[in-house]
């Protein structure tokens, strides 16, 4: 099995050690600070690798929630945010853009932002490190669709919680609202596809199949859509990817949606809807071949070549020949010259954001801790690292590129699953 999800690269950051200067007045800002800096660079390290438990990558995100979320919320409660907030000045990739210019904010909410969408892209790899396994057992294909839809549940997270944060609106970047919807879909899309590999697999009704397909492929339509607004330099492979999803789903909507209409005894309907499937198909065709072609970024994707599509044209043809076949033995029903709208919905399945058990409480330390910083020093604090960024923009160094993350590659099995679906995850 070839690769068949559109994996963008996790997000670079450059190196961050909580230096705040003059503002931490005593051992225990400072022994804070330090361990902030260690648990940032654990954590990191940990996404890297998308074979880890997912416990483990939670476990680490927490404790570091912990230590950062001090620098946002306000101890006392008397304000809506910590008077600490502007002191962390961190540096970050798009992950659309890994190569780009970075983002500097010196903001603590930036910081959680970014990390909060490693995570979430974390979860989406270790999907795919999941799916590519040769025998993919039940409970690994739940982890598969439970981490597919804790992704889209911290995508959503920042995007009803925290985008409206920031000030300044960056198109084309990671901080871009369009960005952020085609990413919650796309993990949808990719959840809902698991639903209805294990529906085909379980051999359930035709119309409960091709509502899922249906469903499956708005979604995709949706991860389109958003994209559309950005610049295709940037996202044109993804969105291509997300076009290419779309018509493979739809047209197996339109092949299961024949089967249902056959089995009601509307073989004529059925004949017309099977006609229709092969378009949809070949849009999936070119859509594909200029995937290939298009700019932007991708990890090393050939969804065309996977099982799952490669036996799309048999279905469809043996599905259109049997239709043909019962309505001209048993039903001679005219053919309509139109087919009958793809009206149909899942009534169940259907895949909804789930976001992670994430402790925003703050560390023990806090409490005492927050007095031993000196907030009358944070402005110049944040002056300083203004001045800084000046003068390293003026050097050149400011807008050069982190170093990449060096992520764990995901091989997969180039064997075709012996099973109904031609997927592993069913």
């Amino acid at each position: 099995m070839t690769d068949w999800f559109h994996r963008n690269h996790l997000k670079a950051t450059a190196k961050y050690t909580f230096d705040v200067g003059a503002v931490a007045k005593d051992l225990s800002c400072k022994a804070l600070c330090s361990d902030a800096a260690k648990r940032r660079v654990e954590l990191l390290k940990l996404i890297s690798d998308p074979s880890v438990p997912c416990e483990a990558v939670i476990t680490s995100l927490n404790r570091y929630l912990q230590l950062i979320m001090g620098f946002i919320v306000a101890t006392d409660n008397k304000t809506p945010f910590s008077k600490l907030r502007g002191l962390v000045c961190v540096k970050w990739c798009d992950s659309i853009k890994p190569k780009g210019q970075p983002i500097v904010r010196s903001d603590s909410i930036f910081e959680l932002y970014s990390v909060l969408f490693n995570v979430a892209l974390w979860y989406t790899k270790h999907a795919a490190k999941v799916a590519s396994n040769e025998n993919v057992s039940e409970d690994e294909a739940k982890d598969v669709h439970l981490s597919l839809k804790t992704a889209a549940g911290l995508f959503n997270l920042l995007r009803t919680k925290y985008m409206h944060e920031f000030t300044e609106f960056v198109p084309n970047s990671d901080m871009d609202p369009n960005i952020l919807d085609a990413y919650i879909n796309q993990s949808l899309a990719e959840a809902q596809e698991i639903t209805v590999a294990r529906a085909i697999e379980l051999k359930h009704k035709p119309y409960l199949i091709a509502g899922l397909a249906n469903e499956t492929a708005k979604f995709y339509e949706k991860c389109g859509l958003a994209l559309t607004q950005c610049n295709p330099k940037v996202v044109g492979k993804w969105k291509k990817y997300s076009e290419f999803k779309q018509f493979c789903y739809e047209s197996y909507a339109y092949v299961y949606y024949g089967e249902d209409l056959l089995e009601k005894g509307k073989a004529g309907q059925a004949v017309a809807i099977l006609k229709e499937a092969s378009a949809p198909y070949e849009k999936a065709i070119r859509a594909a071949r200029e995937y290939t072609k298009v700019e932007g970024v991708s990890l090393s994707t050939k969804p065309p070549d996977h099982c799952f599509f490669r036996r799309l044209p048999g279905l469809i043809e043996r599905t259109h020949n049997k239709c043909e076949r019962e309505n001209g033995l048993i039903y001679h029903q005219k053919v309509p010259s139109v087919a009958p709208f793809l009206e149909i919905k899942a009534e169940y399945g259907i895949a909804a954001p789930k976001e992670p058990e994430l402790n925003f409480e703050l560390d023990p330390r806090w409490k005492d801790a927050y007095v031993g910083f000196d907030t009358s020093k944070v402005v110049e604090n944040i002056l300083s690292n203004s001045k800084n960024s000046k003068d390293h923009k003026h050097s050149g160094t400011k807008d050069e590129p982190v170093e990449p993350v060096r992520e764990m590659p995901i091989f997969s099995t180039d064997k075709d699953p012996k099973n109904d679906s031609g997927c592993v995850i069913s």
